[in-house]
C-alpha cells in the first residue's frame, strides 16, 4: 500500500474528529486542541467512542496536569461539553422538545447529553437504573447543592414521555407489570399516578427493589399489593403514611429474614417486624404495623380460590348470611400463626374450615368462642412440644387443672371441656385420631343458677344524664336507647332508619335480635321517638340504613361505643362509675317489675324465650322477699299468736 494512501486514511479520521469537535462552538482554539491531543493520546478517533467512564478518566487526567486552579476547573468539563454537544446535534427534535420542558440550558444539555451518550434515543428510554447512573455521574462532576436540580430534569423528561404515551392511547389503561428489578413510582406508566409523586422529597420512599435476592412469591405478593394501593389511593399523605413507607420497611424485613410467603407468616415473625421498627418510627409503630394486616387481607381476598392454608382468614371473603353475622360485633379474621407447631396449626385450620361450613345454625360469634377455647389448648401443647394427635389423658388432665387454677366459673370451665370434646370428635370422624384421648364428660362441673344485682343506682343514672349534654349527639342517643328500653348494646348498634313508628297514641321500636334470631316490636317513650326521628331526618338516614354508623358506613361497633362512652364519662368527671351497657337491661327489667309488670310481660319486652331467663334480670329479689316477709309478720301478730296457741 502506498504512502499517499496511508496518509489519506489517517487524514480522514482526523478530519472527522475535527468536524465533531467543531460542533461545540464554545470550545475552540487552545481548549479544542487540548481535547484533541487527549483523544489522540488515548487513540480515540471519534467522539462516538467516548463513554461515561472515559469522561471521568479525562477529568482525572486534567487534575493530574499542572495548571492554575481556575484554568483546571474550566478544562475539566471540556470533553463532556464537546461530546454532549455532538450527540445533541444529531438529535434536533429531541433538543427542541427538551427546550420546551427545561429552560436552563446547562441543566437541559447535561441531561440530554447523558441520555444520548448512554444509548437512549427518546425520553421514554429513561428508567430508574439510568437515573441512578446519572446521579452517580453528577456526584463526580458538579457541586452537591446542584444535584437535585439536575436530577429533576430526568424526571421532567420521563414524565413527558409518559404523558405522551397516555395521550396516544387514551382508552387504554397503562399497566404496571412486575419485573425483578428496581421499580420507581415516579416512572409509573400512568401519567396521573407518576406525576402525583413529582414533589415527594425523599425519592427513596418511591423505590421498591425487586432485584434483591429473595423468594419470588413474596416479591410478587408485595408488588401486587403495592400496585393496588397506588391505583386506589390519590391522597399523597395517606398513601405514603399508611402504605408506601411502612410497606417499604416491611418488604426489606421480609427480604432480610427470608420470608417466602407472607400468608404463611407466624405471630413470631410478625412480632419480629414490630421489634425492628419499634425503636425507629416512634409513635408510628402501631400505624405501620397495620400494613401487615392490610397486605394479608388483600392477598386473602384477592385470591381466585380460598387459600385455606393461609395463617389468617378474613371472614368477609365468605359472604355469610345475616343470620350468622352480628354487624355490631364484626368478626374480621381468624388467625393461626400463634400456634407454633406446624402440625397442630394444620389440624386447627382443618377443624375451623369444618366449623365455618358445617351448618348455618352456628353464628360466627359461637364459632369464634370455640376457636379460642381450642386455640388455648393448642398453645398449651406448644409449651409441652406435643402434637394434638398424640395427646394423652394426663396432658388433658394437666390442661383442665390449669383452667381450675385460673378460677373459672363452672360454666366457663365446662365450655372448654365441651369444646375439646367436639374438637376430638371431629378428629375421630376424619380418622385423624382413633379415639378420644380422655372422657371429657368426667370433667363437667355441676352448675347452679346465679344472680348478680346489676341495676344501676339511681344517683348514677341522674349523673350520667347530666353528662350527656357535653357528648356527641350519637353517643347521647345510643345511651338513651339503652336506658329507656333496655336494649342489648348490639341491638342499639344495628337500629335501622325505619325502626321507629307512631300509631297515633303510642311510639314503638322494631329491632332485630341477632342473639335470638328474631324481630321484636315494643313500646318506647314518646320523647325518645321524637329525638330519634329528628336525628334520622336531619342526617338523611334511609329506611334500610343503620342509624348509628361507623366511618365506613357499617353498623357502629359495640366495643367502640363502650370505649367512647366510658372515655366521655371520665372526661365529665365520673371516675367511680363503671359503665356496663348490659346493666341497663337489669335496670329496665327491675323498674318494670317494681311498677307491677308481670314476669311474662317483662320477658316479652326484653325479648327472652324463657321466663327463667327473665327472672335473672330482676334484681334484689332476696331483699324483696325478706322485706315482704317482715311486713307480713308485723301486720298479723295476733293471728300468729292464736295459731301458735292452737
Amino acid at each position: 500500500m502506498g504512502a499517499a494512501v496511508l496518509q489519506t486514511m489517517e487524514r480522514i479520521p482526523a478530519e472527522r474528529l475535527s468536524e465533531q469537535l467543531a460542533v461545540s462552538t464554545g470550545v475552540f482554539g487552545e481548549s479544542r486542541a487540548f481535547v484533541a491531543d487527549y483523544l489522540a493520546m488515548c487513540r480515540i478517533g471519534t467522539l462516538e467512542m467516548v463513554t461515561v467512564t472515559e469522561l471521568l478518566r479525562y477529568r482525572d487526567y486534567v487534575d493530574s496536569c499542572v495548571m492554575k486552579p481556575k484554568r483546571q476547573k474550566y478544562f475539566r468539563n471540556l470533553l463532556e461539553q464537546v461530546v454532549f454537544a455532538y450527540w445533541i446535534s444529531k438529535n434536533d427534535k429531541l433538543e427542541r422538545d427538551a427546550a420546551v420542558l427545561i429552560s436552563g440550558r446547562a441543566v437541559r444539555n447535561k441531561a440530554l447529553g447523558f441520555l444520548l451518550l448512554c444509548g437512549g434515543h427518546t425520553f421514554d428510554d429513561i428508567n430508574y437504573e439510568l437515573k441512578c447512573a446519572y446521579r452517580e455521574y453528577l456526584e463526580k462532576t458538579i457541586a452537591t447543592s446542584k444535584i437535585p436540580e439536575y436530577v429533576k430534569a430526568f424526571d421532567v423528561l420521563k414524565l413527558e414521555a409518559i404523558r405522551l404515551a397516555n395521550a396516544e392511547n387514551p382508552f387504554r389503561i397503562a399497566q404496571w407489570n412486575y419485573a425483578p428489578r428496581r421499580m420507581y413510582l415516579s416512572y409509573h406508566p400512568n401519567y396521573e399516578i407518576a406525576s402525583s409523586f413529582y414533589f415527594v422529597r425523599d425519592k427513596e420512599e418511591l423505590v421498591f427493589d425487586f432485584s434483591l435476592p429473595a423468594p419470588g412469591l413474596m416479591k410478587r405478593q408485595v408488588f401486587s399489593f403495592l400496585r393496588t394501593v397506588v391505583n386506589e389511593n390519590r391522597n399523597q399523605h395517606d398513601l405514603r403514611g399508611r402504605f408506601l413507607i411502612p410497606l417499604g420497611l416491611f418488604y426489606r424485613y421480609c427480604v432480610d429474614t427470608g420470608i417466602a410467603d407472607i400468608e404463611q407468616m407466624t405471630l413470631a415473625q410478625e412480632q419480629g417486624f414490630r421489634n425492628r421498627i419499634d425503636g425507629t418510627v416512634g409513635t408510628l409503630t402501631d400505624q405501620y404495623m397495620q400494613v401487615v394486616f392490610n397486605l394479608r387481607r388483600y392477598l386473602f381476598l384477592a385470591a381466585k380460590e380460598t387459600n385455606w392454608n393461609a395463617n389468617t382468614w378474613f371472614m368477609e371473603r365468605f359472604a355469610f348470611p345475616d343470620s350468622r353475622m352480628n354487624p355490631a360485633r364484626e368478626i374480621q379474621k381468624l388467625t393461626f400463626g400463634q400456634i407454633a407447631n406446624e402440625k397442630n396449626r394444620a389440624i386447627m385450620k382443618t377443624y375451623m374450615r369444618y366449623r365455618l361450613g358445617v351448618s348455618s345454625r352456628y353464628s360466627l360469634l359461637t364459632i369464634r368462642a370455640q376457636y379460642y377455647d381450642v386455640l388455648q389448648f393448642l398453645e398449651f401443647l406448644d409449651g409441652n412440644g406435643t402434637v394434638a394427635t398424640g395427646v394423652t389423658e394426663r396432658e388433658i388432665e394437666a390442661f383442665m387443672a390449669l383452667l381450675e387454677e385460673r378460677g373459672l366459673q363452672p360454666e366457663g370451665y365446662n365450655r372448654y371441656a365441651i369444646a375439646l370434646s367436639k374438637f376430638y370428635g371431629f378428629l375421630i370422624t376424619e380418622r385423624i385420631v382413633p379415639r378420644m384421648p380422655a372422657c371429657f364428660p368426667y370433667y363437667l362441673k355441676k352448675t347452679f343458677p346465679r344472680h348478680n344485682d346489676r341495676t344501676v343506682p339511681e344517683a348514677y343514672q341522674k349523673e350520667v344524664l347530666c353528662c350527656l349534654k357535653d357528648m356527641p349527639v350519637h353517643l347521647r342517643l345510643m345511651y338513651l336507647n339503652l336506658w329507656c328500653i333496655g336494649l342489648r348494646v348490639n341491638e342499639v348498634c344495628v337500629i335501622r332508619g325505619d325502626a321507629y313508628s307512631f300509631d297515633g297514641q303510642d311510639a314503638w321500636i322494631k329491632i332485630y335480635q341477632s342473639k335470638m334470631k328474631q324481630e321484636k316490636v315494643v313500646p318506647i317513650p314518646t320523647r325518645l321517638y321524637e329525638l330519634m326521628t329528628r336525628y334520622i331526618e336531619e342526617n338523611h338516614i334511609a329506611a334500610d340504613e343503620y342509624v348509628f354508623q361507623s366511618a365506613h358506613g357499617k353498623a357502629y361497633d359495640a366495643g367502640t361505643f363502650a370505649k367512647q362512652f366510658k372515655k366521655a364519662l371520665r372526661e365529665a368527671g365520673m371516675e367511680k362509675y363503671d359503665f356496663r351497657s348490659h346493666d341497663f337491661r337489669h335496670t329496665v327489667a327491675t323498674r318494670l317489675y317494681d311498677g307491677g309488670a308481670s314476669i311474662e310481660v317483662i320477658r316479652d319486652y326484653l325479648g327472652h324465650r324463657e321466663s327463667d331467663m327473665t327472672k335473672q334480670y330482676l334484681d334484689y329479689m332476696p331483699k324483696r322477699i325478706d322485706a315482704a316477709n317482715e311486713t307480713y309478720f308485723r301486720s298479723m301478730p295476733a293471728a300468729l299468736a292464736v295459731g301458735t296457741e292452737g
